[in-house]
């Protein structure tokens, strides 16, 4: 349950927007329906390159404009009368973490529809989902029009720049503060939980209270500020698709079938017996944001060819379920 110390007020509307109020998080501010929050301005910077991708990386990437996307994916061609989508913005550092690494989005479409894709959550010990967000966003800069014209994509490529720094094993799982940032979000939140059937390689936390660490706030910021419509959060490794909301709810249960049924995914999500807590995906479906955790295969492989399917699902789907009610 939500720590009443560490959560002043959590009230929701039902166009999903709200007024927040974290005591010792220091999170504070009036979220309209159709604005942002004034308080935590959100730093754009110059266009650059993306990060230099590692050789793996690059022997099977070098995306050119001409280039036909890889084998078995489904993009068509886009017609000669359509106009491209406006090319790549980023990275816009939308936050920084404890040790005060920037947090990157990138940016890809103008439509009216917000997605956004989001890895790198456990840091380096899932390396393989940063290194995919490097993949599809090196793609999507020299194919720009495989962004519908309806949607906005955004692309975080590292929630946990610190853990992402500190090691590619299990020490890279938590943020500086050991806090395991999939279990410091404002949904169900306890600080400590029972450890059968979950992850144990060393101690993690919840964090002190929910939201503590800057990295979940700025995206708890991020995706109420530009009104993100669905997400997809990506692990690894290995158990499938997991639903966001606990029992979940209908938009998250629709989008999760629509991602297994053009992929290899187990779905429903292989269960262990752990009681998750904290999630991001379950407190973004508390505001409304249909939202899903997938899990790569393994801890190195990107399942590139798979995600590229995934990628176009995900930006095409449209949920035929209503919002559920208050």
């Amino acid at each position: 349950m939500v720590n009443p110390s560490g959560l002043s007020t959590l009230l929701r509307c039902r166009s999903r927007f709200l007024l927040i109020i974290i005591g010792a998080a220091s999170v504070s501010g009036l979220v309209g329906c159709s604005t942002r929050l004034s308080n935590q301005p959100i730093e754009t910077v110059e266009p650059k390159n993306i990060p230099t991708l590692s050789t793996e990386v690059d022997d099977n990437l070098n995306f050119q404009k001409s280039d036909p996307i890889p084998e078995s994916t489904p993009f068509p061609s886009p017609p000669p009368t359509q106009s491209p989508t406006p090319s790549m913005r980023g990275p816009l550092v939308v936050g920084t973490s404890v040790a005060g690494r920037p947090m990157e989005v990138f940016a890809f479409g103008q439509g009216p529809i917000k997605r956004m894709i989001i890895a790198g959550i456990h840091g380096g010990y899932e390396s393989n989902t940063i290194r995919l967000a490097d993949q599809l966003i090196q793609l999507l800069q020299a194919r720009p029009d495989l962004i519908p014209e309806q949607i906005t994509l955004y692309i975080l490529r590292s929630l946990n720049p610190d853990g992402e720094a500190r090691s590619n094993s299990y020490k890279g799982r938590v943020n500086e503060n050991l806090v395991d940032l999939n279990r410091n979000w404002p949904s169900l939140w306890q600080k400590t939980w029972p450890l059968e059937g979950c992850w144990t390689y060393t101690y993690v936390t919840g964090g002190s209270h929910p939201a503590s660490e800057p990295e979940t706030r700025a995206l708890m910021n991020f995706l109420i500020t530009y009104q993100v419509d669905a997400l997809i959060n990506y692990h690894s490794a290995a158990l499938g698709i997991f639903p966001g909301g606990q029992p979940p709810d209908n938009r998250s249960i629709e989008l999760a079938e629509a991602i297994a049924a053009i992929s290899d995914y187990p779905y429903p999500p292989i269960e262990t017996g752990c009681q998750y807590t904290g999630q991001l995906i379950d407190w973004a479906s508390d505001m409304g944001i249909a939202a899903i955790d997938i899990e790569l295969t393994n801890h190195d492989d990107t399942d590139l060819v798979q995600n590229i399917r995934v990628l176009q699902t995900f930006l095409s789907w449209s949920a035929s379920v209503a919002e559920d009610g208050d």
